[in-house]
């Protein structure tokens, strides 16, 4: 779906008090509802960095990026306007979105480890050959979590606060910078 179909899906989703998947658990149809928040406000606040703008004046740029997301994960509302963002700014970047629970063997393609993590970002040229996969978040805050994660007993809670407060902190800046350089990169 196009990011504005998955807009509607979730505000419809949120409206029925429901959510994606088969796990309609009071925390992910919560979620869902801030989420639906969150992707419309960084949706009209961010801002992409100068470097899109000589990809995008370049004419053989033939781009398919599929995402792999839930309304209901809070990596995705962090990320997935932002691809949005990028893809409508360039007239050569197809943008659509699939959903994980739905899409199984697509997951189960592109897992982190053994986790089936989202958002997934999967590139692809014009003849849809995988030129690059970028995903679940930015490397700094894999990084952060990770580290959070090796203290016994951690508090997920408090987890899930620094994880949003990264995001907030960051502005889409990692993010933007890492898919523009494994387009590059690819592209060499």
């Amino acid at each position: 779906m196009t990011f504005g179909e998955y807009m509607s899906l979730t505000e419809k989703l949120v409206s029925k008090k429901r959510t994606t998947g088969t796990e309609q658990t009071n925390e992910r149809i919560e979620l869902t509802k801030l989420n639906f928040q969150r992707m419309k406000r960084i949706y009209k606040t961010t801002e992409l960095i100068p470097e899109w703008n000589g990809l995008f004046e370049k004419k053989d740029i033939n781009y398919k990026w599929i995402v792999i997301s839930e309304p209901w994960c809070g990596d995705n509302a962090n990320i997935v306007p932002v691809l949005a963002k990028i893809a409508e700014a360039s007239e050569g970047i197809e943008f659509r979105i699939i959903l994980r629970d739905e899409n199984p063997d697509v997951m189960n393609e592109y897992l982190t480890g053994n986790t089936k993590a989202i958002p997934v970002l999967i590139m692809l040229d014009g003849e849809l050959n995988e030129i690059s996969v970028w995903g679940p978040r930015p490397a700094e805050l894999k990084n952060l979590v990770k580290e959070f994660k090796s203290v016994p007993g951690y508090d997920s809670d408090e987890l899930k606060k620094q994880i949003q407060m990264w995001y907030l902190n960051d502005k889409t800046v990692s993010a933007q910078k890492e898919i523009y350089s494994a387009i590059i990169n690819s592209r060499r």
